[in-house]
């Protein structure tokens, strides 16, 4: 609100009569258009004060009508119009400033449209009378006029006969309703075109949206199709490869015989290839399953320990040059952590490999601690010596088949990667709720990081133990009479247990109800009773409810198959083992041979060759 400085009047009207509103508005409109406001400013200006100059006369009978022109305002010169009555006043006049009021003959609605026309409007009232001052501030690019020349102005436009000014006032209004009917229909011609613009705009983002649709429905459609193929085809691709490779690790244990050094060679070009053909195609379809957002985590409690343990025997054989120690930091107190320890597995792995791939010399170093801040958090961290990642590279290792060539992988014959195990691990720990972080710089190795919230602090279950005095007994079901062969053979290499085969679900049943077994071995696809039909039925068998099960299979479970088999207090290894890289050495622990020891463990049957002795 501007305050009042320095006023100057202008000019005054007393409205008596009912045609003085009329002259009123026209004089506002003369001094108006002599201060330089534009007709659209005019034109708001005589409507508010021929509004509030009718509802004086109306309501109060006449009144005067004065105008001023304040120089020295905090908002700069204004044109002020004060509207005086000596009536009875407005008693009503905060439910009208706040809506509520509601007059049959429209009072208020004149206050309220004519405070919208203006910078402001300032009411006044009391019993005795009402007082209204119209405010409207000079546009900017106009200074205040002299006010001698603009008196000299009105006194030439005020010259006349009231009647011939009050006629003027009534052409002058006509003329104002006439040119703001003429812009009504110009504008409403234009809205008109806008409209009919919108209707096609919106036919067209409506076309648009549509295709969008379709679009989105295919690629939905697409990617279903592909993890429904890729997950249709594991059983077929994993069985032969790790049947390959299982039998490859047995030709070079010269178990059936030696070889000669080059079939020896060649076996381990066989061993090599479908290794990678079976880490890429677990890695696709790993990545399949997180893309269609069918990735499940499989929840176990395990120790920092036992996860050290596991990826310590895998790349002891991995770890063939001399120059280059791998190194296990054992926390000084045990870590108990809860989360899925395959995935967890996986990321370090994928971050070990390529630590022992691009290192010449130096260490590569495996660590983990509770996150500062953070008591549920574990960080573990991959430091190595090697070569480095440039920083305009950074971003190119974390995005799917991104890869960086180095002349170090080409000069000692490094096995080229796929390009998709960093873009996995940093899914793999999204899907576990943490994140990969990495530095590097050329020459001075890479430090990679992965955070989980998997901390607990209460501690595992202890494993069950069998009686000393039994030799135990393990069952193994599988219609795969290499699978049998593969997974006797592992087993023998950890147990003396006695060992029974069965062909098909029905005979895994009846075997089982005639001894019960320590542990079930299960495949899930097996002609006729299958697997899943297997472990309802013992699950139902207060006899076999609590029976420790091992899934050893290649079929990747869907989201709806993974939840109802939780359900069963189940273990899941499946079938292959998923080392990192080729090896000469066909004793050496991977994966599966190490999962398979801790279900041993569980049941007591582990390292019962030593008892034996």
């Amino acid at each position: 609100m501007a305050s009042t400085a320095n006023p100057r009047p202008l000019l005054s009207v007393s409205v008596a009569r009912d045609m003085d509103f009329l002259l009123a508005r026209q004089r506002a409109k003369q001094i108006a258009a002599l201060l330089r406001f534009d007709r659209q400013d005019q034109t708001r200006i005589a409507t508010a004060v021929s509004e509030i100059v009718r509802n004086a006369f109306e309501y109060a009978g006449g009144g005067r009508v004065e105008y001023f022109l304040d120089i020295n305002t905090s908002d700069g010169p204004t044109f002020r119009i004060v509207v005086a009555d000596n009536g009875k006043g407005i008693p009503q006049l905060d439910q009208i400033w706040n809506g509520a009021y509601r007059s049959q003959t429209g009072m208020g609605l004149g206050l309220i449209g004519s405070r919208r026309l203006l910078d402001d409007l300032q009411v006044e009232t009391s019993p005795k009378g009402t007082t209204v001052s119209l405010l409207k501030r000079l546009p900017r690019n106009v200074s205040a006029p002299d006010i001698a020349e603009l008196s000299t102005q009105l006194a030439i436009h005020t010259v006349g006969q009231p009647s011939a000014l009050q006629s003027a006032a009534l052409i002058d209004q006509n003329q104002e309703l006439i040119r703001l009917l003429d812009e009504i229909r110009a504008r409403e011609s234009e809205l008109h075109i806008l409209n009919e613009e919108l209707s096609e705009t919106n036919r067209g983002v409506l076309v648009l949206y549509a295709e969008l649709e379709d679009r989105a429905r295919a690629v939905q459609h697409a990617s279903e199709l592909k993890t429904r193929f890729l997950s249709g085809v594991t059983h077929e691709l994993r069985t032969p490869l790790n049947s390959i490779v299982s039998l490859s690790r047995l030709m070079l244990s010269h178990s059936d015989g030696s070889l000669s050094t080059e079939q020896e060679k060649q076996v381990n070009f066989i061993l090599r290839s479908a290794q990678n053909m079976t880490e890429l195609v677990n890695d696709l379809l790993d990545l399949a399953r997180v893309e269609a957002g069918k990735a499940i985590s499989n929840l176990t409690y395990f120790t920092v320990a036992d996860l050290y343990a596991g990826l310590r025997g895998m790349f002891r054989p991995l770890a063939t040059n001399p120059s280059v120690k791998l190194l296990f930091d054992i926390p000084s107190e045990p870590l108990r952590l809860h989360t899925d320890e395959g995935k967890l597995a996986q990321i370090l792995r994928n971050f070990i490999s390529n630590a022992l791939k691009f290192t010449e010399h130096g260490t590569v170093t495996v660590s983990a601690r509770p996150r500062e801040g953070s008591p549920d958090w574990v960080t573990f961290t991959v430091v190595d010596t090697g070569i480095g990642i440039a920083p305009e590279h950074h971003e190119i290792v974390m995005q799917e088949w991104g890869q960086v060539e180095h002349v170090q992988q080409a000069a000692h014959g490094k096995q080229k990667g796929s390009g998709l195990g960093l873009p996995l691990s940093r899914s793999f720990a999204e899907l576990l709720g943490g994140r990969i972080h990495f530095t590097s710089e050329p020459g001075q190795g890479s430090t990679f990081e992965v955070s989980l919230p998997a901390l607990v602090s209460e501690p595992a279950p202890e494993p069950s133990a069998v009686n000393d005095l039994d030799q135990g007994h393990i069952i193994m079901a599988d219609d795969d009479e290499v699978a049998r062969y593969l997974l006797r053979r592992r087993l023998s290499a950890h147990t003396t247990a006695e060992i029974t085969e069965a062909c098909s679900g029905q005979e895994a049943l009846d075997a089982i109800r005639r001894h019960r077994p320590h542990i079930l071995f299960l495949d899930l696809v097996m002609p006729g009773l299958s697997g899943f039909e297997v472990v309802r039925q013992l699950r139902q068998d207060p006899t076999t409810a609590d029976l420790p099960i091992v899934l050893h299979t290649s079929k990747t479970l869907s989201p709806e198959e993974t939840r109802s088999l939780e359900a069963y207090d189940l273990t899941l290894i499946p079938k292959g083992s998923k080392t990192q890289g080729g090896t000469d050495d066909p004793d050496a622990p991977d994966e599966q041979s190490i999962q398979l020891q801790r279900a041993l463990l569980q049941v007591g049957l582990h390292n019962m060759h030593e008892g034996k002795s």
